[in-house]
């Protein structure tokens, strides 16, 4: 199972701490010959602990546990975007169009359906020429395949908590990336040197694909 990342901040003040002891361990040592075992731990590790734990509860206390709270909320305020009524609207309308209606054409069909929605996404002319109803459908779609997207970010960011959207966003990932994102990815290739021409879900969210394989390892599906 996936933890929480560490910041690099916090990182790099454990390390600097780790490397001050370290440093005055190893030149304690050196100036400290002859002394028995309960001398050296008297003179040595003793007086360590106490500034040690001085600096380590304060990190704890002030920037470890709130951070992890912070990223419990913000993980909580995307579930609650996502279960909100406008996108349950729009994940209704995308998956119509995307799933259910296409899944009676015939292959051909299909892929001019998927082409369309990528000309409209990266063609300004077809942007600018599509149906109002058409339009609304597609922006529907767009934004949950945004949304998916920003949260692949929050998730690699560090600043959601990984077990939070595992638990109430895994679902609904599985179910659109194996039915809409990669048979979108698969159609074409598009252009992908210039961010207007490449949508924000065109690229692998490899962070929930991560945790997607961490759910898949600790569930293993039952035989039979």
């Amino acid at each position: 199972m996936f933890g929480s990342p560490v910041p690099r901040a916090l990182l790099a003040a454990l390390s600097g701490i780790i490397s001050l002891v370290l440093v005055l361990l190893v030149a304690a040592l050196f100036a400290a010959e002859g002394k028995n075992q309960y001398e050296l731990l008297k003179d040595l590790f003793v007086p360590l602990i106490g500034p040690v734990v001085a600096v380590l509860i304060p990190l704890v206390v002030l920037y470890v546990i709130p951070n992890g709270q912070s990223r419990e909320r913000f993980a909580l305020d995307l579930c609650g975007q996502y279960y909100s009524e406008e996108m349950r609207i729009s994940r209704n309308v995308g998956w119509q169009h995307f799933v259910v209606t296409q899944r009676e054409l015939p292959p051909v069909r299909r892929a001019e359906a998927l082409n369309h929605f990528l000309d409209y996404l990266t063609n300004p002319e077809t942007h600018r020429g599509i149906e109002p109803a058409m339009d609304e459908v597609y922006q529907k779609a767009s934004r949950i395949l945004d949304f998916f997207a920003l949260v692949n970010e929050c998730v690699g960011r560090g600043t959601a908590d990984r077990d939070i959207v595992r638990s109430f966003l895994l679902y609904y990932y599985l179910w659109w990336r194996d039915e809409i994102l990669d048979p979108l990815r698969k159609t074409r290739r598009i252009v992908t040197d210039h961010p207007k021409f490449r949508p924000l879900w065109w690229t692998p969210m490899i962070y929930l694909d991560q945790l997607v394989g961490s759910a898949v390892e600790e569930r293993p599906l039952s035989a039979g």
